[in-house]
């Protein structure tokens, strides 16, 4: 079981993403949106650096999330179009070492961006507020960028998933879907307990079940960015939970690609 074939796939991925502009389009985007946070913080008596860092990381997700949403739909379909996959499946490549080399590759190159993203806002939360503090907000920043990237990881993995049977457009409504569901899934259970149809709360509980928590990773990130850590039980919980989530969508992915005839 060689790893070659996986690391080839991703540094292959990782150079064919960055040399795509749009995605470097999106990330000036954020930038900006860190730099309009400073304006706005400005214009906030007492609350410049809690207005940078809400938009700082609003940014960092949103943007991050858009380029996972879109590089990550088509991951696969693209390969399939262009008919290179073909070629890479002549070789000794298994189906679990494409998806996986693809994953690898976008989720470095995520991780790049990210981190100068989060790099940047440190960078301008410092030009506000230089004192000694900085350091220790700087730690929570660099949690809270994590657990952002934590949430990104999930997002590629359903983005390659729906793109193993669907064509770039469905995958981004699929995947688009996936996310704001995801945000919405712990509402599931308290809606569950309003309704009196019996079918419809199984139904109910059984997507709330299926769906990640992406709301519980939000709510955590923000705790750890305002310096309040919800536990570190906690946070490796949800870490695992989020790492997990993203390896059952990988093998779904993988299976499909595997059942997928060629010609």
């Amino acid at each position: 079981m060689s790893l070659r074939p996986v690391t080839a796939i991703a540094l292959n991925t990782l150079r064919e993403i960055l040399r795509d502009k749009v995605v470097y389009t999106f990330f000036v985007f954020a930038l900006v949106i860190s730099l309009f946070g400073l304006i706005l913080g400005s214009l906030s008596v007492g609350q410049d650096v809690r207005m940078i860092l809400d938009l700082g990381l609003f940014g960092i997700n949103t943007i991050g999330g858009i380029i996972a949403v879109f590089a990550g739909a088509n991951l696969v379909y693209k390969e399939l179009e262009k008919k290179t996959c073909y070629l890479i499946f002549t070789k000794p490549v298994s189906a679990w070492q494409f998806i996986a080399g693809k994953y690898l590759g976008l989720s470095a190159c995520l991780l790049i961006l990210v981190a100068a993203m989060g790099i940047f806002l440190g960078l301008i939360v410092y030009f506000v507020d230089p004192s000694q503090a900085f350091f220790e907000r700087a730690k929570w920043i660099s949690v809270s960028v994590l657990m952002v990237y934590l949430e990104l990881l999930v997002i590629i993995a359903a983005a390659e998933f729906f793109s193993t049977f669907a064509s770039p457009i469905m995958s981004v409504i699929f995947t688009v879907s996936f996310w704001m569901i995801g945000h919405c899934s712990a509402s599931l259970q308290e809606f569950s307990r309003l309704l009196t149809n019996p079918l419809l709360k199984q139904l109910s509980n059984l997507l709330y079940w299926l769906l990640p928590d992406l709301q519980s990773l939000t709510r955590a990130r923000y705790l750890i960015m305002y310096g309040q850590l919800p536990g570190s039980e906690f946070c490796l919980y949800l870490s695992a939970y989020i790492i997990a989530y993203a390896i059952i969508l990988l093998v779904l992915a993988a299976l499909v690609n595997e059942k997928r005839e060629l010609p």
